[in-house]
């Protein structure tokens, strides 16, 4: 009796992949010692969920009468994909809560943003760090991912109130006092306000006549300075 041969397949393991990708020519490519035709599962063109798949190959000779059929496995490793991240966050005046304009992360798979600060932070001014995570809602085929940017945080404007000062309240030979260098600052925060410096200062003794008052609010490290004139 002589037995129909046993073709040899040879089929060396795939190199990893990415989900996402085709199965192609580089991982549907075993080869048999005799002619024949072989049927791979999957198909070419299927996309394999992530992780650790199995792919067969059965082989036909084409001499059926001396070889038999025959049939083939490999593993084949598909990778996780990273989600692109997407982030241009807009710049923020010292005393506006980060929002919608700042935290407007975006991801070209579905899934949730988790900020840091998290919405509703007031940023010092300069130039401040914004991170956040990602977690996919396929987390079967893709990773969580990471992002950080930078944001610039302005200072914000001062606001001096000075209202003209009425003339009774000072004859000549008077000298300046609260009751004309009354100014008052209003800021959009609760850190303070910078001093105020009057010019001229208080005990000056104004000559008859318009006289015009300055007054300046210094700069802070969260305010730019601010000034303002009234005529007395």
């Amino acid at each position: 009796i002589v037995q129909q041969a046993v073709p040899i397949i040879t089929w060396p393991t795939p190199a990893n992949i990415t989900y996402g990708t085709p199965l192609g020519a580089a991982q549907l490519n075993a080869t048999s010692s005799v002619p024949g035709t072989l049927a791979y599962t999957p198909a070419a063109g299927t996309l394999l969920l992530a992780g650790t798949q199995t792919l067969s190959v059965s082989f036909t000779p084409t001499d059926s009468t001396n070889y038999t059929s025959a049939v083939a496995t490999v593993t084949i490793i598909v990778q996780k994909v990273v989600p692109v991240i997407t982030w241009t966050p807009a710049g923020v005046t010292y005393g506006t809560p980060l929002g919608s304009n700042q935290l407007n992360a975006s991801s070209n798979v579905a899934g949730f943003f988790t900020y840091t600060p998290a919405a509703g932070t007031i940023l010092n001014p300069g130039t401040q760090t914004l991170s956040l995570s990602f977690a996919p809602s396929d987390t079967i085929n893709y990773t969580g991912a990471t992002a950080s940017v930078t944001i610039s945080v302005a200072k914000a404007e001062q606001t001096i109130v000075w209202n003209t000062p009425y003339p009774y309240f000072i004859r000549p030979g008077m000298n300046l006092s609260n009751g004309e260098l009354d100014a008052t600052v209003t800021v959009p925060s609760p850190q303070p306000a910078g001093a105020l410096t009057y010019n001229p200062t208080y005990l000056f003794v104004p000559p008859p006549g318009d006289q015009v008052l300055s007054v300046t609010a210094a700069a802070t490290p969260y305010y730019n300075a601010a000034s303002k004139s009234v005529v007395l």
